[in-house]
């Protein structure tokens, strides 16, 4: 466990640095920061000041080497457009986009874990090829289309909810945490019905069968339990993904102030401070729940356990006697 534990830690450590190398490369070298951070028509004076001030006529690899330690130290740089520390503007923007992603991602597993136990029962079936057609039509939408579509129907023409999402206005908040509980809600209900079938036909779900079980015993207190280690993982990847991707998208259209509407405004400004805080922060927010999708699993699921073990474990040298 302590091998295992160490070796996602380090995985984790390379997504991080990862992430500030290439904020870094796109930052620092396809574009002039200073040109970038100062208003047009700035004098050619004034941006080689500013240049000197951020340290960007050192050698490359100091200068890498310099934002990898402020990093560390949550050092962001003030945030040119706000006038602020450009993390604690982050860290303030992260609730928001947290309030629409952990809401849609659990109603999206929920719904899409039931679904896939339920037509698993029968595969084949019509429901069953219902609920598939449906999976793919759901996964194929764009979001940012289906929630213009929403806004037009069920805000507009209906009247029903805010056509935009409001701070302390909680039915403000169906519509953009519906839209981004499509997409996990179809992910889990095709995952959730492959693993429940591909279970059945393993020898402790017919010794099961054997013992008198019905079907439905059989499904809910055996099967469950090892199918639905591909959905907890898969669960963690969709919050990931909506905290750095979809929600960008839907907090736009929605006027929502998460970290995805503050990166997009502060690249439209030319903030690379608050660029930069917005894509490690978003890394390490990845990474932390990858890593806790990683341990989750292992620990659900003893095969993984015996696997570990069996790899640990001294082969017989070779040539041995049997």
């Amino acid at each position: 466990m302590v091998r295992y534990l160490t070796q996602r830690i380090a995985q984790f450590a390379l997504v991080v640095l990862g992430a500030t190398a290439v904020v870094f490369v796109a930052m620092y070298v396809a574009t002039d920061p200073a040109r970038t951070a100062l208003p047009v028509g700035t004098p050619e004076e004034d941006v080689e000041a500013f240049r000197r001030q951020l340290g960007l006529d050192r050698p490359l690899i100091v200068q890498y080497l310099t934002f990898l330690w402020d990093a560390v130290r949550g050092d962001f740089g003030t945030s040119v457009w706000l006038g602020e520390p450009a993390l604690d503007v982050v860290l303030e923007s992260l609730p928001a986009t947290a309030a629409l992603a952990l809401p849609a991602t659990v109603i999206g597993v929920v719904l899409g874990v039931g679904t896939g136990v339920l037509v698993s029962m029968r595969p084949g079936s019509m429901l069953d090829n219902a609920v598939n057609v449906l999976g793919y039509g759901l996964i194929s939408l764009a979001e940012f289309w289906l929630a213009i579509m929403l806004i037009m129907l069920v805000a507009v023409r209906l009247g029903l909810v805010p056509t935009a999402a409001l701070p302390g206005h909680p039915t403000s908040l169906i519509l953009p945490i519906a839209v981004l509980a499509v997409r996990p809600f179809a992910h889990q209900a095709q995952m959730m019905r492959a693993s429940m079938i591909a279970e059945r036909g393993r020898q402790y779900v017919t010794t099961a069968r054997a013992k008198g079980l019905s079907e439905t015993r059989v499904a809910l207190r055996h099967i469950l339990r090892n199918a639905a280690v591909p959905s907890v993982t898969l669960g963690f990847y969709e919050l990931s993904r909506l905290f750095v991707g979809t929600a960008v998208a839907v907090e736009i259209v929605f006027a929502w102030p998460g970290i995805g509407r503050l990166a997009a405004e502060a690249l439209e400004r030319g903030d690379i401070f608050l660029v930069q805080a917005v894509v490690v922060v978003a890394a390490v927010v990845v990474a932390s729940l990858n890593l806790v999708a990683d341990l989750l699993g292992f620990w659900l699921d003893p095969r993984t356990r015996s696997e570990l073990r069996a790899a640990r474990a001294p082969h017989p040298a070779k040539g041995a006697a049997l």
